[in-house]
């Protein structure tokens, strides 16, 4: 990560990009892949977010595409182009900044991509969060 360029929010518009952040949540194992159809309304309004990195030319240099942390498509077995394996549904009302859902694959969780996606989309309300995300709600000064 050190050599990484900036992470930047993306709204998730293609579909090779949203079947790719649903082969990585299948892949690990948590209740969210009971919102699937939630997931899929989102994404069809334009209120599924990711975060993509840049790359640098020491990403490019060192192929940076086999970084364990880069979401897979688990139907062909390749990289994603830079997707990080996390996404934040948000309401889309100008004046709502409402996180829905927010939800990072364990193997990427504590690199601070979750907060990142608070952040840029200036989240500052929680709706119905889960019991085991409280915490990191109140970290970030979120109110729920």
């Amino acid at each position: 990560m050190e050599d990484w360029g900036e992470i930047k929010l993306t709204t998730i518009v293609s579909g090779s990009d949203f079947w790719c952040l649903m082969d990585e949540l299948m892949d690990d194992h948590n209740g969210f892949i009971y919102n699937r159809t939630t997931i899929l309304e989102e994404y069809i309004k334009g209120n599924l977010y990711g975060l993509r990195v840049d790359e640098t030319d020491a990403m490019y240099k060192r192929g940076a595409m086999m970084d364990e942390l880069f979401a897979i498509d688990y139907i062909d077995g390749n990289k994603s182009c830079y997707l990080l394996p996390c996404f934040c549904v948000k309401e889309k009302e100008k004046e709502n900044n409402t996180a829905i859902m927010i939800w990072t694959h364990s193997r990427a969780r504590r690199n601070g991509f979750a907060k990142k996606l608070v952040e840029l989309l200036k989240i500052d309300s929680a709706y119905n969060p889960l019991p085991d995300s409280i915490g990191f709600w109140k970290k970030c000064n979120i109110k729920i």
